[in-house]
């Protein structure tokens, strides 16, 4: 490529739903449905969008996953981020991750309580203390162990305990 590559440093914030219920109903069987449920989330958090990923660092991992289980409606809390996360002073250092990590514990509270439906279970897998808002929104475990708390959980609900 010729010319010159602008970069910046973003939030970026990633949702996905899953309809269990629906998922159970196609696969017809509550073990496969945990492990389906399993594969994608860990995916879903290990795997990035691929433009450009030779050019800015595509193998980033988040600094933060926050599963909810909902038996109501899907809730996506992207209005966290409706105002641009600015770099803020912390201390000796700055940045953004601490400021998008308040706004969306924040944001999650707000919705929640307004709408009186709060999540059934919750489960957050964060990095360090810059990220250290987010839990308070549910059981802080490293990825491996959310993943398989969100399978035993789905199975549980299922009616099947993994």
């Amino acid at each position: 490529m010729i010319g010159t590559i602008e970069f910046n440093s973003s939030t970026l914030y990633r949702y996905a739903t899953i309809d269990v219920d629906r998922l159970h109903d196609t696969l017809g069987d509550t073990d496969a449905t945990r492990r389906a449920v399993e594969a994608f989330l860990h995916a879903f958090t290990t795997s990035m969008p691929s433009g450009k990923r030779n050019t800015f660092a595509n193998g980033t991992r988040p600094d933060a996953v926050m599963v909810r289980l909902r038996d109501t409606q899907p809730v996506n809390l992207v209005g966290a981020f409706e105002e641009p996360v600015r770099e803020r002073q912390f201390g000796d250092r700055s940045g953004v991750v601490t400021a998008a990590a308040e706004k969306l514990a924040e944001h999650t509270t707000e919705v929640e309580q307004a709408y009186g439906d709060p999540a059934v279970a919750a489960w957050v897998t964060h990095v360090g203390s810059r990220t250290a808002a987010l839990a308070t929104l549910g059981e802080v475990l490293p990825l491996p162990g959310l993943v398989d708390a969100v399978g035993a959980t789905v199975a549980d609900r299922l009616g099947t305990p993994a």
